[in-house]
């Protein structure tokens, strides 16, 4: 869970980079970015806001941003931003190449290894089978 105000911001940042890559967000995907928003921070956020995240996004270099918040972020965080980013991707119970793309692209501006990426995906993937039992 994130841990502090700033950290559950980039994850926010995040999951509405990836979900957006593919196409603008839809009512699922946004609804999904904000239960996973408040299951991460422990705050309720509102589409609106979500709205407003992705549009900030598109005006900015979101790859420059969050390699340089990197430093500064925690690897917990790093991997709880990589986490959220892939739980929103399976909004629509696929992963679109582009949306795939921008999930790896993130991790690497965050500066985690292929190996590290691939591991925190494993760990994820074995929490979602365990969920579904």
């Amino acid at each position: 869970m994130a841990q502090n105000r700033d950290g559950a911001q980039w994850i926010l940042k995040a999951m509405v980079a990836v979900a957006g890559a593919d196409r603008e967000l839809d009512d699922r995907e946004i609804g999904l970015i904000c239960q996973v928003y408040q299951d991460q921070s422990g705050s309720a956020i509102e589409a609106v806001e979500v709205e407003r995240v992705a549009s900030a996004n598109e005006a900015g270099d979101l790859f420059k941003e969050f390699a340089a918040v990197s430093r500064t972020l925690g690897v917990e965080t790093k991997e709880e931003i990589v986490r959220a980013a892939y739980l929103v991707l399976l909004a629509d119970d696929r992963i679109a190449g582009e949306e795939r793309k921008k999930l790896k692209d993130l991790a690497a501006a965050l500066e985690i290894s292929e190996i590290h990426f691939g591991a925190i995906l494993e760990d994820l993937a074995v929490w979602l089978a365990a969920q579904k039992r």
